[in-house]
């Protein structure tokens, strides 16, 4: 079989690699469609501070079960399944109190050990999750980026009533603003400076989208949610004007979420936080049951996933150089790009 290795910045390789038997308790996976991601294009471009070299990037995955090990009994072959990435001890104290997202020694799958741009991958029962037969075959693929989604939201705390604002019209914010919708909240606003995007979350029924290049932030809120203003504000930008431009315009005693991954430090406006008691809140992926329940909302059409794959790159081009022109695209194209994903079938 073939996978493709990132074997250093910009640089893509192709290799042929023994095609893996499941393990017990394993489970053959064959790959149909891996998407690309804000952390792929970081560990492309050289800017990842948590990964080394080579590396068979991808952890948003749709694939099929090929074949399964000995004592697995909730997988059969021919089953539509996706990946839940994240590799942890089970035995520090995060992981004891079901916080698995933020293990001590947490790894990724295609970031810190070897992902899924490859035909087959062998891995355990436990990191899959089975998707509705009648799924489109790439949306499994979308589980990943929505369970981010869904666990921004829920880091805000309940969000049945509440006013919602999301910073950011990219894959997560659109997938945070979409959940927020799906699960009770009274009002959404969504605001970006793309206007292609924006025009995407109005489509995808976000009531309130801004363009911030010609509006302010608290002013969207204000236009939006009234005096209450935003019960929650999530950052799905990671840049430091955008959560700059967030504590400006949040209300006393509401909560901003932390969700983009920022690259750098930055100083911070402290007092703000603390005479408004404003709650800074991280966020870093998801927990499993962030994954159910973005498969449950995709499944029973919730939230809407047509028209989020925007660009496809199939395999069949070349491996290396399907995902050397995909990563090109993606930089010269980036307001064209809501998901680009390879295509293995």
């Amino acid at each position: 079989m073939f996978q493709v290795k990132l074997t250093a910045p910009y640089t893509f390789e192709t290799e042929e690699a023994e095609k893996p038997r499941p393990a017990e308790g394993q489970v053959l996976l064959k790959v149909c469609s891996v998407g690309i991601c804000g952390s792929d294009i970081q560990m492309y471009h050289g800017r990842h501070k948590y990964m080394t070299y080579p590396v068979v990037i991808g952890h948003e995955v749709s694939a099929v079960v090929e074949e399964t090990g000995a004592g697995v009994r909730d997988f059969a072959p021919g089953d539509r399944v996706t990946v839940e990435p994240q590799i942890f001890c089970g035995k520090c104290y995060p992981c004891l109190i079901g916080r698995f997202n933020v293990c001590e020694k947490l790894e990724v799958m295609g970031v810190h050990r070897d992902g899924f741009c490859r035909e087959y991958a062998a891995l355990g029962a436990s990191y899959l999750h089975r998707c509705p037969a009648d799924m489109k075959e790439e949306w499994p693929a979308l589980m990943e980026p929505l369970a981010v989604g869904v666990g921004s939201v829920k880091r805000g705390g309940d969000p049945r009533g509440a006013n919602i604002a999301v910073v950011g019209a990219g894959t997560i914010g659109n997938c945070a603003a979409q959940a927020a919708k799906a699960m009770g909240a009274a009002g959404v606003l969504i605001a970006d400076i793309s206007a292609p995007k924006l025009e995407f979350a109005e489509r995808c029924g976000i009531e309130h989208c801004a363009d911030t290049t010609k509006t302010s932030l608290a002013d969207a809120i204000g236009r939006a949610f009234g005096p209450r203003g935003a019960d929650v504000i999530i950052d799905a930008v990671g840049v430091p004007a955008s959560l700059s431009s967030i504590l400006g315009a949040a209300r006393r005693s509401s909560v901003v979420v932390v969700t983009g991954n920022f690259k750098e430090p930055f100083s911070l406006e402290v007092p703000i936080i603390q005479r408004q008691e404003i709650s800074l809140v991280g966020h870093m992926m998801y927990v499993r049951e962030d994954f159910a329940d973005a498969i449950r909302l995709a499944g029973s059409g919730a939230v809407n996933l047509g028209g989020l794959i925007t660009q496809r790159f199939p395999i069949a081009r070349g491996p290396a150089a399907a995902l050397k022109g995909a990563f090109e695209f993606i930089d010269a194209h980036p307001a064209q790009v809501m998901k680009a994903i390879v295509t293995f079938s």
